[in-house]
């Protein structure tokens, strides 16, 4: 079966039509098939993966993002973010001697966070920027 790739301009331009028609998504599959709705009233053979609709709603900033997670019992590295591949900063305390303790890591560009356990994303629910 053929298939064809959308450029980043159409796909986020089908983002946004889906934002505006249905407001607050609650799952990144409803979204993936609400943007290849979009997507394929232009060509029938477009199709577009969910990582690349989320991720680029992320990185034009054109949806605030809510990150559902589960936690796990392996310990948590620090490097990339598993939601939208940005660098993660560690969160560090204060301790009564005068050190300091890394107690987690958040992600700048999209607000995911972790403690010394890792977390695993479950959820994504997109809502439109004003």
């Amino acid at each position: 079966m053929a298939y064809r790739i959308p450029s980043d301009t159409e796909v986020v331009k089908a983002i946004k039509d889906a934002l505006d028609r249905h407001g607050v998504i609650n799952s990144q599959r409803k979204l993936t098939d609400l943007v290849l709705r979009s997507l394929r009233r232009h060509d029938s053979d477009y199709t577009v993966s969910e990582e690349r609709v989320r991720k680029l709603a992320i990185s034009n900033d054109i949806a605030t993002i809510e990150i559902r997670c589960r936690d796990t019992k392996d310990k948590t590295s620090a490097g990339a973010c598993p939601v939208c591949d940005g660098k993660t900063q560690r969160i560090k305390n204060l301790t009564v001697y005068g050190g300091s303790v890394t107690m987690g890591y958040r992600c700048r560009t999209c607000g995911y966070w972790t403690g010394l356990k890792s977390r695993v994303p479950t959820l994504y629910i997109f809502s439109p920027k004003a």
